[in-house]
């Protein structure tokens, strides 16, 4: 299931929330208008492709995407990019360091996770192994608008997307907001929480206002804040200790 339309978040990024596993938990995909069209960044669930298509072409008024970004290639972001990229034909960008686990060799589930139970977890391989990925992202690229940061921690070449023009910061999974405040995503499914942490700090040092999370509602006005506030108390825990 999903809501009925994209909701418009910020002047030019869209968010449409999907919902699964019997509706406990949701994820978003995002719709990026630019200058030279529209950008989704990560595509949603496989058995949902055909549902987020007519919902990207309704917002769209038809106009196909010129490309789509995905942040990670876990299943729920990246489960439905192979058959954007075969209706549309658009290219698929990731960040360069998750590009093995998208298209091969390397599988999530062989990662040395501090979670025990992380590796059964990671079962089923992306949608996109033994295919191509267009767009490989580094640091600092720019797509139409969105800056490309590397965030590692939950997944080994997780990207998140900063539009200065909205202020916005598209953050993956690097940050949650399932339970009304900021939190980590769960260790079940990041190989190394600490690595991100460290991820977190570095979004947080950036500048920019809304927060938008892929799990749970944006953060409006007060994402930054909200981030440094959550960076700052684990440093505060530690001089304590």
């Amino acid at each position: 299931m999903s809501e009925n339309t994209f909701v418009q978040i910020t002047p030019h990024i869209y968010k449409l929330n999907l919902t699964f596993l019997g509706g406990r938990f949701r994820v978003g995909v995002w719709l990026v208008r630019g200058d030279d069209g529209w950008t989704v960044v990560d595509a949603g669930l496989p058995d949902l492709k055909e549902q987020v298509m007519q919902q990207v072409l309704q917002q769209t008024g038809g106009e196909i995407p010129k490309r789509i970004i995905l942040t990670h290639g876990h299943w729920d972001h990246a489960g439905a990019a192979q058959a954007m990229r075969e209706k549309w034909k658009a290219p698929i960008a990731a960040g360069r360091d998750e590009l093995p686990y998208l298209i091969g060799p390397s599988h999530y589930n062989r990662i040395k996770a501090r979670a025990p139970h992380y590796r059964f977890l990671q079962i089923s391989p992306p949608a996109l192994v033994g295919r191509n990925v267009q767009l490989p992202l580094d640091e600092g690229m720019r797509l139409d608008g969105l800056e490309v940061f590397h965030v590692p921690g939950h997944s080994p070449g997780m990207i998140a997307l900063l539009h200065a023009g909205d202020r916005a910061l598209i953050s993956g999974d690097t940050f949650g907001n399932t339970k009304g405040k900021l939190e980590d995503p769960p260790d079940y499914f990041t190989y190394d929480p600490l690595l991100n942490r460290r991820s977190q700090a570095k979004l947080a040092a950036l500048d920019f206002d809304h927060l938008l999370v892929s799990h749970g509602a944006p953060v409006m006005n007060e994402g930054k804040k909200q981030a440094r506030a959550l960076v700052e108390s684990r440093e505060k825990k530690k001089k304590d200790q």
